[in-house]
């Protein structure tokens, strides 16, 4: 399959070659030029789009648009990429839970906002189901960015048994993150920037909650994680400490952290984007795992082939039929001029012959077009019929 969608297109940024503030830059643009044509994925290492560019000309990508390092991909290679991304067979985490409510997410989002091209959404419900698929055959607790991160600061401070780690944010990342350091038996605080949602997230997890800007206590901690959207507002103590103590994993896109904190940080500070490029320790997916993903994307892949070459012999058959019911009713209706004394009976008995007679005559090449596999009746009959 060579061109599955012609005019399909995608526009792909990620962490691996697109540093954060391009990538939400290039988001905005995606956002106020591309909003209800596209489905635009943003998640914490990758800004996308997927349209139909050859339908709609006045969105293709200006110059400028596509940030250094990023990729513009078409037809199969659009298609497949999408279906990559639902698997997780391209999330930094092979398979990883996060981006399959991303993105389902992100599909909703284009349906709300305007007009969603139905091949377009065809492809991401096809790569929906291969996700949920692909989830299935997992077993056991899934790995998540969160475990990465707290893997991470393992690595640098050693075992985090009994050790202190502090997590900021108690939304969905935050939660898993907490879930991470417990299961390293570490000794987990929480806080946000809604002390009820604090509270609630360690009550629940038999954690205890702090203060958003701890001060001087931060230093006591060893590793901190940082999930929250938008700025964690510190104290000069609370950044003199933690420049003096913690490694801290910021998981936030754009960054939680100001200046002053990045600079005290130094090298203990890991950014999403820096996570995203560090190696695998060998517990990640067996060969086999990957295998089988692939198999997967490719055998989604063809569906979507096969469901959009089924779409056009539909749509070359409705073509045929409204032709010939256009056809029959012109005649009808010069009949009924040159007659115009028929009983209504006589009328009736007339249109419904005329209408029998057209079926029998669509009949074979609506079946050709059924039993078509290369397109080749398809366009026979498009070009005999003047479709």
């Amino acid at each position: 399959m060579n061109e599955p969608v012609p005019g399909l297109v995608a526009l792909v940024t990620h962490a691996r070659g697109v540093p954060a503030a391009a990538r939400g830059a290039f988001g905005g643009r995606l956002r106020s030029e591309l909003g209800g044509r596209a489905v635009i994925v943003e998640t914490c290492h990758r800004v996308e789009a997927y349209w139909l560019a050859a339908d709609d000309a006045g969105t293709m990508p200006e110059a400028g648009w596509l940030p250094p390092g990023g990729r513009v991909l078409g037809g199969a290679a659009a298609a497949r990429h999408a279906v990559a991304v639902a698997v997780g067979r391209d999330s930094v985490v092979v398979g990883e839970d996060q981006v399959l409510h991303q993105l389902r997410e992100s599909v909703e989002a284009a349906r709300r906002a305007g007009h969603l091209d139905s091949r377009v959404e065809r492809l991401f419900a096809l790569a929906l189901q291969a996700g949920r698929k692909a989830r299935s055959w997992h077993q056991g607790p899934s790995t998540s960015l969160a475990d990465i991160a707290l893997a991470e600061i393992g690595r640098r401070v050693g075992s985090l048994a009994g050790r202190e780690i502090l997590v900021v944010g108690a939304g969905r990342m935050g939660r898993l993150a907490v879930a991470a350091a417990r299961a390293a038996e570490a000794s987990v605080s929480v806080t946000s920037r809604s002390a009820d949602h604090a509270r609630a997230l360690a009550s629940a997890t038999g954690s205890q909650s702090i203060a958003f800007d701890p001060g001087t206590s931060a230093g006591r901690f060893a590793g901190v994680v940082v999930a929250l959207a938008g700025r964690w507002q510190l104290t000069d103590a609370t950044i003199r400490a933690l420049g003096a103590g913690p490694v801290v994993v910021d998981l936030s896109v754009p960054t939680a952290l100001g200046e002053a904190a990045i600079d005290a940080l130094g090298p203990r500070l890991v950014s999403a984007d820096a996570l995203a490029l560090v190696e695998p320790d060998g517990s990640g997916p067996t060969t086999e795992r990957l295998r089988r993903l692939d198999d997967l994307v490719d055998e989604t892949v063809r569906q979507y082939a096969d469901w959009l070459d089924g779409r056009e012999s539909r749509a070359t058959a409705e073509a045929l039929i409204r032709r010939a019911d256009r056809e029959r009713e012109a005649e009808l209706e010069l009949l009924w001029r040159r007659l115009p004394g028929l009983e209504p009976e006589v009328r009736a008995a007339i249109d419904g012959m005329a209408r029998h007679l057209a079926r029998r005559l669509m009949r074979e090449p609506l079946e050709r077009l059924g039993r078509d596999s290369d397109g080749t009746d398809e366009q026979v009959v498009r070009d005999l019929f003047a479709l």
